[in-house]
């Protein structure tokens, strides 16, 4: 057999191991805002800095998640008082793609270019140097209201 003909006996091989291989490098444990197990829920469209949640029917696990077309809120502790939630803006300061919420990490990951950011808001990786606003939230009875 010419080295032609083995090259062509191999094309199909090797892509498929390819493929294979880099759909191993994917990554785990991030949740995309809007879905996964963690309960996150878009508010509608609203597109405001501010809105407000309903705590009896949101946000009811450590961990779950909502968001609007600007913000995300995440309950991070039990509780219902004001430091056992986060609220982020949700586009990473590095190009404004919408970061996700990784809730075994506790971090915010940009899918565009890997950016991290604590729950603080603050950079902790990737290509962004900035870090993401955060947005004031109390507490009424079992309204969250967020801005």
């Amino acid at each position: 057999m010419d080295r032609r003909t083995f090259i062509q006996e191999l094309k199909l091989p090797i892509m498929a191991t390819c493929a294979i291989c880099l759909g191993s490098c994917a990554k785990d444990d991030i949740t995309t805002p809007g879905g996964g197990n963690t309960g996150g829920n878009n508010t509608g469209g609203n597109t405001t800095n501010s809105f407000k949640v309903d705590l009896t029917k949101e946000l009811q696990a450590v961990g779950s998640f909502i968001f609007n077309d600007k913000i995300i809120v995440v309950r991070l502790a039990t509780g219902s008082v004001p430091s056992s939630f986060v609220a982020l803006q949700r586009a990473c300061t590095h190009q404004g793609t919408d970061v996700n919420w990784n809730a075994s990490k506790n971090e915010f990951i940009c899918p565009n270019h890997g950016a991290r950011f604590n729950t603080s808001g603050q950079n902790i990786g990737g290509q962004s140097t900035s870090a993401l606003p955060v947005y004031a939230i109390s507490i009424s009875g079992t309204t969250l209201s967020v801005g």
